[in-house]
Parts: C-alpha cells; structure tokens; sequence
C-alpha cells in the first residue's frame, strides 16, 4: 500500500492514472449496454450476444496494429483519432439498432466500433517507464493492474443506473462520451505527448520478433483462458443454485478479491525475480480457484469467489513488467497490445470453454477448466529457450528509462 501512496504522490501520475481509467471505462461498459441496447430494440439475446461478441472482436483483433502506429506516430493523434472515430460508430450502432436494419449490419457496425477502440491500456503501460524510476516499475504495474477492477466494478453498475433512469441507447451514448473525454484529458497529458516513437519504423518489424513477448503472449492467452472459464463458472454456478441475481455478487467478489490481492502484493518487497513470482502466481491462481470446486451454496461460494481472485491482479502485474522488459524499445505500445488482445481471445475461449463444459458436464466443470489453464501458463514459461525471459538477459534494445522523447 506504502508503494501505491509513494507513486501517486506524482500530479502526472494521478492524472494519468485517473485520465486512463474514464477512458477505460467503453471497455467495462459497453459490452453489457450493447447487449441490453439490441435485447431492448426487439432482438433476441442470441443475437444480442453475436453483437457484443463483434465489438470485443473487432477491438482485439485491431489494437495491435493500431499499438504499431502509436509506436510509429506518436500517442495523441491516434489515441484522439481513434475516440472521436468510435463516438460517430457507437452514435451510428444506436441509430441502426434503434432502425430495426438487418442485425448483420448493426454486428458489422459493432465490429468497426471496437476496431476504434484507441488503446489507452496499453499507451499507459509504456509510458511507465518514461514517468517512473526502476524503483517503482513493479509498483506501478501493479497498482495498473489493480485499478482496472475498479473499471470492471464500476462499468456494469453505471450501465445498469442509466438503463433504470433512461435506456440502453443513452447508456451506449454515455459511455462513448466518458471514454472521449478520458481519452482528451490522456492524450493531451505532457507524458503522453513526449511519449517515445520512430517516425521512421518499418511495419512488420516489431514485438514479435522478439521470442519472450511470443512466450508473454501465449501465458496471457492462458490467463485470459482462466478468468474466462472462472467469471462464467460463476455465473453458472448462481444458476445452477437458483440464484440468477447472485451472479453479479460472485463476480464482484472475484475483483473485490482481485483488489485485495493487489493491495497486499504492493505491501511488501519481494526478493524473488518477476519470472519466478509470475510462475509462482499462475500456480497459486489453480489452487486457489479449486475450493469452488466443492461449493453448493451461494453463501460458501462468495468467500471461495474472493480467494479465488486474490491473485489476479498481482499476475497480470507481473505479466505487465515482463511486458515491459522484454519488448523492443521502439514496439513496446505494440507488445502491450499484443499481450492484451491475447489475454482478450484468451477470455472469450475460456468462457466458451467454460459454457460447453458446464453444458455437458455441470457447473464445477468451469472452475476445473479454470484450475487446469494457469498451469499451461506457469508450464509455457520453462518450454521457452533458456534466458528469453530473464530480467538479466534482456536485450540491448528492451525498454529501460526512456530519453524524455525519441523520433526518427
């Protein structure tokens, strides 16, 4: 807790901090306000589902790209460019829905509205080490990683206020304004307009020619595979119980634990390197999601759903800094993009995992799928070539603290 109070005591850094999570809120907000939007507009959930599903596949399968032009361009223009875009498409989805046109047409708008998503997640993760000293780089991933669940709390509870004050529509609305504005206020931040680039970069030469991002890559899919399979067990397992209305509480007490373990990560210094605190969490994220296995009530499920998140933040912290160390100087917006959208396909399997297995087997089957992925994680980490992921064998070209701006 100590770290967190010494790095916010920076007024960039609580602006960039607070700027970053209004930005992030589209991401926590509108996947359930889409939903709610086309189930209100007469469609059925299954087609509200496909529709939600394509703005989170268009904005995964796009921001590596855009993390590639950051990279090239600098952080405002795209970062801006990429706000206003989605505004007018999340404007246009509304209007389409609201039409009644064909729900393949309002999916394709969708999918073109998260394809704009400007990458605001990842734009923060690279400029830590332009703000920061190494002293605080583990703390400041960290604290990253652990006020995004505030994002993932918050987001769901405004949709559903706005929803019971007006309607889904204005709810759409709201979020693309919030997003716009946090975007604004992150953009024009003196950080992000110093932040490093290559006028000069060549496409296609960048995070993924480096063998340890490859590696970071594949252990964030297994991640996101998890949570994927966990949030859905959860669900599940309220309506296996009779509690549909339960399953919200089992997912706040998922980043209720989440934020705990975050804040008691950040309590201590730790001796241990990255490398081996982030294999020892993929180990200790399967054990701790086992209890749920063996659950029957919604009243022992809430503490087992808050044990079970106590790593979560602490391994996506980790993930970050080794994000961060391992990606090439001039790519590292890209590599965060890279490892985001995994964690993102990674999440979507996972749930999908998770759904098949509960359908065919029973609702526990999710929370085994979720105890059996972080091992992939943890294994995935020594199949690697020796030294790939070694703080001491980083690159000469990895990220380390930044000159205050660097153009081609």
């Amino acid at each position: 807790m100590n770290a967190y109070a010494t790095l916010l005591v920076s007024g960039e850094v609580r602006r960039l901090v607070g700027a970053s999570m209004l930005a992030r809120l589209p991401t926590a907000m509108l996947p359930l306000a889409i939903v709610l939007l086309v189930v209100e507009t007469g469609r059925s959930i299954a087609a509200a589902g496909l529709i939600a599903g394509g703005f989170v596949l268009g904005r995964a399968i796009v921001s590596p790209a855009v993390g590639a032009l950051i990279d090239r361009i600098g952080q405002p223009l795209v970062l801006i460019g990429g706000a206003s875009a989605q505004a007018v498409m999340l404007v246009a989805l509304v209007t389409a829905a609201e039409a009644h046109v064909h729900p393949l047409l309002v999916g394709a708008v969708a999918v073109a509205a998260g394809s704009a998503s400007p990458p605001v997640q990842a734009s923060l993760r690279a400029l830590w080490p332009l703000i920061t000293g190494e002293a605080q780089r583990d703390a400041a991933y960290s604290f990253d990683a652990t006020s995004q669940e505030l994002i993932w709390i918050s987001g769901p509870l405004i949709v559903g206020a706005t929803v019971v004050l007006t309607s889904a529509a204005i709810a759409v609305i709201a979020a693309s304004v919030l997003g716009w504005a946090g975007v604004v206020l992150f953009a024009t931040s003196s950080a992000s307009r110093r932040a490093p680039h290559e006028a000069g970069r060549r496409f296609g030469r960048g995070a993924l020619t480096v063998r340890g991002l490859q590696v970071l890559i594949a252990t964030s899919a297994c991640a996101g595979f998890a949570w994927g399979a966990l949030s859905f067990g959860v669900s599940a397992l309220a309506i296996h119980l009779g509690s549909r209305q339960s399953s919200g509480l089992l997912l706040a007490a998922l980043s209720a634990g989440s934020i705990t373990g975050g804040l008691l990560y950040a309590s201590r210094a730790w001796k241990a390197s990255v490398m081996d605190r982030y294999r020892a969490l993929f180990v200790a994220s399967s054990a701790l999601a086992a209890p749920l296995l063996l659950v029957g009530s919604v009243l022992a499920a809430l503490p087992a759903a808050l044990i079970a998140g106590l790593p979560l933040a602490p391994l996506y912290g980790a993930s970050y800094v080794l994000t961060g160390r391992v990606a090439p100087r001039d790519a590292i917006t890209e590599a965060f993009t890279w490892t985001s959208s995994a964690f993102a396909l990674g999440v979507g399997l996972g749930t999908s995992a998770g759904g098949v297995a509960t359908q065919w087997v029973g609702s526990w089957s999710a929370f085994a799928v979720a105890c059996v992925a972080p091992l992939g994680g943890c294994a995935l980490t020594f199949l690697t070539r020796p030294g790939s992921l070694r703080e001491a064998d980083i690159p000469a070209g990895a990220t380390g603290p930044l000159p205050p701006h660097v153009s081609g």
